[in-house]
């Protein structure tokens, strides 16, 4: 059944993470599922594997790995919304014996030491302010030997500052322009884990139409949820998406991508 409009908040009034959550939008790490094979092979998850998702979105890492080796997560998230589209996903997987999602600050962590033995980490110390806290909690949780599996954007050229203004507006946070492979680095081996893979590459951007047409596909035809809506609605979603993506897509010219595995000394 069609949403009724009246029944739809301001699209533009929304934050990211929230217009990530109200249109279901499965939210991967940099690199998509390669990253996420990359961090299952090398890290070795598998069935008796616990993981934590952290600031997980919508819960899609954790039910990728849940779907590949059936293995068992918690996800969490400051977002609410985040939250219970996470919950609903797992709930149509029927999978809510292996993985489960609540609202929880990654710098409080809601749990004992040493009891996961991964934690996933896609790009997600780049939105949460207190970060090194974050980080401490992350190691106090992970299990001795357990690995923390990291995605992260980085510099490989300095970012105009104007480009970054762009992309604060797009994601409510400003990146540093001093955000480099070495920067990401040092900040996870301020902690005691060591490095123990390493994978990176570059990005490049997209045409403004490849941009637009692979968009517009998503709202209207892929996505289960947004395809369903009315089509003035559904103009909004897009109108808005291109805003956000258009400043993250020149973005991808100043940037690449750095998958991490580290391991508690």
């Amino acid at each position: 059944m069609k949403k009724a409009r009246a029944d739809i908040p301001r699209i533009s009034d929304m934050s990211y993470p929230d217009f990530i959550a109200f249109m279901k939008q499965d939210n991967t790490p940099p690199g998509g599922d390669a990253t996420l094979n990359y961090w299952i092979r090398n890290s070795n998850i598998k069935p008796h594997s616990y993981l934590l998702d952290l600031a997980c979105s919508t819960g899609y890492s954790s039910r990728y790995c849940f779907e590949k080796v059936h293995c068992s997560a918690e996800g969490i998230d400051i977002s609410k919304s985040s939250i219970e589209i996470a919950r609903e996903k797992t709930i149509e997987l029927k999978a809510t014996t292996h993985l489960d999602f609540l609202v929880a600050d990654a710098c409080k962590l809601p749990f004992k030491d040493g009891v996961f033995t991964h934690i996933l980490a896609g790009c997600n110390f780049a939105f949460i302010h207190d970060r090194n806290i974050a980080l401490l909690e992350s190691a106090r949780t992970l299990s001795n030997q357990g690995i923390l599996c990291s995605s992260n954007f980085f510099y490989r050229k300095l970012p105009p500052e104007d480009l970054l203004d762009s992309v604060s507006h797009s994601l409510g946070f400003k990146p540093g322009p001093h955000w480099d492979l070495n920067f990401w680095t040092d900040f996870f081996n301020s902690v005691e884990l060591e490095l123990i893979d390493e994978k990176n590459y570059d990005l490049h951007r997209f045409s403004d139409d490849d941009l637009y047409r692979s968009i517009r596909q998503y709202i209207f035809n892929t996505n289960n949820f947004t395809s369903l809506l009315p089509t003035e609605l559904k103009e909004e979603i897009l109108s808005h998406f291109l805003e956000i993506r258009r400043p993250l897509n020149i973005q991808r010219d100043y940037q690449g991508v750095s998958l991490q595995l580290w391991r508690k000394k």
